[in-house]
């Protein structure tokens, strides 16, 4: 798993790089940084591969709400689609992100992420991941950039995630 986490560090920092640009640009900005809660509770479609009793494949969709200083990002609902290969509660998660603003406009993002899951008295799911804009409409339709996030979710607490985030369009 650290090396897992390490590739995903380098991801993440390979993407903000790239994400918070380097060198000038003509294009108008989006500082898209913000947090995410759930808007409901996710029920995944499982899989289980018989390789060894804790590995799967899990399928979510999961929707949240983004909290955000950008006018047009603030309150805008995020669907993320989620493709997890899960051994022993720690794995990887890949897909799609679709955000709809609160002027009706759509963004659409890919993402990669590690977690791990504590288990206890209470769980504890911990993760981070990176993101990339490959589709807009409006005033958005030629985004480009990204960012990272981090989060977790417990039950007690439901899902938590802060990101730094910034496109140009």
């Amino acid at each position: 798993m650290d090396s897992v986490r390490r590739l995903a560090q380098c991801a993440v920092e390979a993407v903000a790089v790239c994400a918070l640009g380097v060198g000038p640009s003509m294009a108008d900005v989006l500082d898209c940084s913000g947090s995410k809660v759930s808007k409901e509770r996710p029920v995944p479609d499982v899989v289980k591969l018989g390789d060894r009793p804790d590995h799967e494949l899990r399928q979510a969709i999961r929707v949240h709400v983004v909290t955000s200083g950008d006018v047009d990002f603030d309150g805008a609902e995020q669907t993320a689609y989620a493709h997890e290969d899960v051994t022993a509660g720690a794995g990887t998660s890949v897909g799609y992100f679709l955000y709809t603003l609160r002027n009706g406009d759509k963004l659409w993002a890919r993402f990669e992420s590690v977690f791990s899951t504590t288990r206890g008295d209470a769980w504890r799911t911990t993760y981070q991941g990176v993101f990339t804009f490959i589709s807009g409409t409006g005033k958005y339709k030629s985004i480009r950039g990204g960012g990272h996030y981090e989060g977790s979710i417990t039950m007690a607490d439901g899902f938590r995630e802060k990101s730094t985030c910034r496109a140009d369009y």
